[in-house]
């Protein structure tokens, strides 16, 4: 009796201690669950106190209220192909990302790092429409963290389409030139808007150049250098061939063939 008692102590102790370490092993199991979800819980919300501090009312209001100007063209007035041409050149995640893309930045704070230079930003959409807007076009990590917090907040307030809008109507195109339509005016005399009986609308021929302007505007400008515009115009169109926004057969009938092609308003 006493044997069969000690056998049992055995166990109901062996047993304590497997569910005293079975308790410790679920408690450091909660710990390190709880304690990352604290620290993006805390991330989340300083990027949006931070980026609420920097983009007053008033700044929001002026950036709301292109959409009143005269020349402003929304999304859809555009042939399709236009906004495909932007995306898929300055930023082909974003209808994916949150105003951030993690990917880009990555690789082009790489680049910098070798080229010891601010050579790639990694800019998305958003961030180059926060940077237009909200801030100066100094090159700084300083400013880069504001762009980045910025660019974060304009995803959670607005629309992709909107933001979107919002870019292609204020960017500048070179010469002195902002706005896709403005743009389009000028390089080409011609319109954004398929319905506009005045004025003919651009190709994706002519889509596909003004969307290599934004990248470096002067260097890329058919009328200063016309060779580079040829090139950058070749690449746009490849670049969204590779991404399903166009065929192949679309691709090969809108890249110029030759220099003589640039159908420039001169």
């Amino acid at each position: 009796m006493n044997a069969s008692y000690t056998l049992d102590n055995v166990s109901e102790k062996s047993e304590s201690r497997e569910q005293k370490q079975k308790k410790r092993r679920n408690m450091n199991l909660m710990k390190w669950l709880i304690y990352p979800a604290l620290v993006i819980f805390a991330l989340c919300l300083f990027t949006v106190i931070a980026a609420e501090k920097l983009t007053d009312g008033e700044q929001l209001v002026k950036l709301e209220e292109i959409r009143n100007e005269s020349g402003f063209v929304s999304i859809e007035q555009m042939p399709a192909y236009l906004p495909k041409a932007f995306v898929g050149i300055e930023d082909h995640r974003f209808y994916d990302h949150v105003g951030v893309d993690p990917i880009s930045m990555v690789r082009a704070f790489w680049v910098d790092i070798k080229t010891k230079s601010f050579a790639q930003g990694g800019s998305t959409i958003t961030m180059q429409l926060a940077k237009n807007q909200f801030l100066t076009q100094e090159k700084s990590i300083n400013r880069k963290f504001k762009e980045l917090l910025i660019a974060i907040h304009l995803d959670r307030i607005y629309t992709k389409e909107e933001i979107l809008e919002m870019y292609l109507n204020t960017i500048y195109f070179g010469h002195g030139k902002y706005g896709i339509e403005e743009a389009a005016n000028f390089y080409l005399g011609k319109t954004l808007q398929a319905n506009d009986l005045g004025k003919e609308t651009i190709t994706l021929s002519e889509a596909a150049m003004l969307a290599s302007l934004p990248k470096a505007p002067e260097y890329f400008s058919p009328i200063k250098h016309p060779e580079e515009a040829f090139n950058r115009q070749a690449v746009v169109l490849n670049r969204m061939n590779e991404l399903g926004m166009i065929t192949e057969n679309e691709k090969g009938a809108a890249v110029w063939k030759s220099l003589d092609q640039l159908p420039i308003n001169q």
